[in-house]
């Protein structure tokens, strides 16, 4: 190993040690370990950001000490131009309105509270068919590693084949974490193997932490192959929710659900942004052409989960330059 390769290791393991004791969003474990991502520090907390055309997105909460958040962001401020923050919480969206921010909502994340949860009522009863379904035609969800259970090239040729179905055919980052073929530390795999013993799909979940231990997780990467069966990825999910809460884990994150939810009534929002995003969720021609927002919400809703809203924050009156630029980074366009 190289002496950069040497400090790299240690910069990360350094994040993960601050996202192991405050890592309780989503997002937490991608800002550590998500190739591509710069990273700024202040104290003992940090930010993740990625830059393009000048444009500085920055990716989800501070990590570190709550009272470290405020001077960390008015550093940051300090150094970068053309901000915008993507997918934050409460929280960080009241210190930046504060510092002179619009606040608009960006969509839900589902959150699954797994002590008293069950697959029991109308509403989830598509979620406990698949199950049936997938056990009475021999599929099995298995948990696994690449290290002791799965081929990494055979899992590498499945999510290729899962990408040239994709309206993009660019790996998407920043607001997804892009798949690692490799094993991760906390990060958990689910496969679904068919009846000849071949894995058809995948889900990987990433951990959520706090005060040094993993209190949930939420699913970053999911994948199936074309002919693999359409209750897939609803049987990954109900197994792995299953699994996580023998093990007294407290809840999964379903993660984002853009668009969903608007109404910008909490803070003081941009009007433009609000007009147009507001309109997002039911255009049809953006649910058609670019990314299937209803679907998308619509299969996080069959969990009955709490939906709590995440937010953008942004200085800028006009946002379509800072939005595309963000999207084009992120491999969406």
């Amino acid at each position: 190993m190289t002496k950069v390769e040497e400090e790299c290791q240690a910069q990360q393991e350094r994040r993960l040690q601050m996202v192991r004791q405050y890592g309780s969003f989503t997002q937490a474990y991608s800002t550590a370990v998500q190739a591509g991502l710069s990273w700024f520090w202040h104290g003992e907390c940090y930010l993740a950001y990625q830059q393009k055309w000048g444009v500085t997105s920055v990716l989800a909460d501070p990590v570190g000490p709550m009272a470290g958040h405020e001077p960390l962001l008015r550093e940051f401020l300090k150094r970068f131009r053309k901000p915008c923050f993507w997918q934050i919480a409460r929280t960080t969206a009241e210190i930046l309105q504060r510092l002179g921010f619009w606040i608009n909502e960006l969509g839900w994340d589902t959150r699954i509270e797994l002590a008293g949860y069950d697959f029991a009522g109308k509403k989830k009863e598509r979620l406990r068919h698949a199950t049936n379904w997938l056990s009475k035609h021999d599929f099995v969800v298995r948990e696994g590693t690449f290290a002791k259970d799965f081929d990494v090239e055979e899992i590498r040729a499945l999510s290729q084949t899962w990408q040239a179905t994709r309206r993009t055919k660019r790996t998407v980052r920043f607001l997804n974490r892009p798949i690692v073929f490799a094993d991760e530390p906390e990060v958990r795999k689910f496969f679904l193997v068919s009846p000849a013993g071949r894995p058809t799909a995948f889900a990987f979940f990433d951990p959520i932490f706090c005060d040094g231990k993993v209190i949930g997780y939420s699913p970053a990467v999911k994948r199936r192959l074309p002919d693999a069966p359409l209750r897939a990825e609803e049987g990954i999910m109900k197994a792995a929710i299953e699994q996580f809460q023998q093990e007294g884990v407290q809840r999964v994150m379903l993660g984002l659900s853009p668009l969903a939810g608007i109404e910008d009534r909490e803070f003081r929002a941009n009007r433009l942004t609000h007009f147009s995003w507001s309109r997002g969720m039911n255009a049809w021609w953006l649910n058609r052409f670019f990314y299937n927002l209803r679907g998308h919400a619509d299969f996080k809703r069959r969990f009955e989960g709490i939906e709590e809203q995440t937010y953008y924050a942004s200085d800028c009156l006009f946002n379509d330059f800072r939005v595309v630029a963000m999207l084009r980074m992120a491999g969406a366009l």
